[in-house]
């Protein structure tokens, strides 16, 4: 048995993990802490949670119940659909009108996964802003966690653990992700995804992100890091990553080409240093997929 940095006891038994949670201590932590980051004392900070959509339909009525499902309710939704073709908005609007705390909003042209997270980011109100993919699902408690983690560890980005999932929700594996990270940590390891992060406000009033790459995330991960910005972790899965065929994180060689790119054309990094840190992305993620 070890002890999370936040309180969660972690067992190890036959080569499996188990977290098991203390809620009210959680609950008392969120509500007593202190302010950070410059924000006004608040027992319960508002979360704006960010959800780009297009042609969703499939999965985004679960997304969205994974959201209500939350132990932590000071939250609102933006849902914003990226031109579907789909039904995706009338699931959306089913929701909206049993639930004010969900909003849709529509752009009036595709803008694509970075620019449609960035309308988000102006939209988003509160403290803390979170983002999750229309085809991804959080566990019940995963805000509860990350704003005690916030609190506890006064960083302004708070990542999670999280299981892979098949596109019909049967579980593949659990990546279990380091407490910290860091800029150099990022290169050789993606430890974060959108729809694990949760990110102060002052974060995404400052950053918004680029547009011009493929592999955008990656890139707005990596800007963050390199500005300084403290990163802190959850480590027990918190979210379901969902593996989709045809979706742009399924295809793990183009993936591959995208982070060379990010390397050699937005970093800049030397030929040598992007060899060395490829190497060190190409083992962990094979290590990855088979946990």
């Amino acid at each position: 048995i070890s002890v999370c940095a936040y309180g969660c006891q972690v067992h190890y038994k036959n080569g499996v993990i188990d977290f098991y949670t203390r809620r009210s201590a959680l609950m008392e932590t969120l509500q007593n802490a202190p302010a950070r980051h410059g924000q006004a004392a608040t027992k319960h900070p508002l979360v704006s949670v960010v959800m780009p959509a297009y042609n969703a339909e499939k999965y985004i009525g679960e997304a969205i119940r994974s959201v209500q499902s939350q132990t932590y309710a000071n939250w609102i939704l933006l849902v914003i659909d990226d031109c579907s073709t789909d039904h995706t908005a009338d699931v959306v609007r089913a929701f909206v009108n049993t639930d004010d705390r969900i909003r849709l909003f529509q752009n009036t042209h595709n803008l694509g996964a970075a620019k449609t997270r960035n309308r988000g980011f102006e939209l988003a109100k509160g403290e803390w802003v979170a983002l999750l993919d229309s085809d991804d699902v959080w566990h019940s408690d995963k805000l509860e966690r990350q704003l005690a983690a916030a609190l506890n560890s006064g960083s302004e980005i708070i990542y999670c653990s999280y299981s892979l999932i098949s596109h019909d929700g049967q579980k593949i594996s659990d990546y279990i992700v380091p407490e910290q990270t860091s800029y150099d940590d990022m290169l050789r390891e993606s430890a974060f995804s959108c729809s694990t992060i949760l990110l102060a406000k002052s974060v995404v009033d400052n950053n918004r992100f680029f547009s011009d790459y493929y592999h955008e995330d990656l890139v707005y991960w990596l800007q963050l890091l390199k500005k300084g910005y403290s990163a802190s972790a959850c480590c027990e899965p918190l979210a379901d990553y969902r593996i989709v065929e045809g979706s742009r994180s399924h295809s793990k060689v183009q993936s591959a080409k995208n982070r060379w790119e990010v390397y050699r054309k937005v970093e800049k990094l030397s030929l040598i240093k992007s060899l060395s840190v490829f190497l060190s992305y190409t083992v962990r993620g094979l290590s990855k997929y088979k946990r």
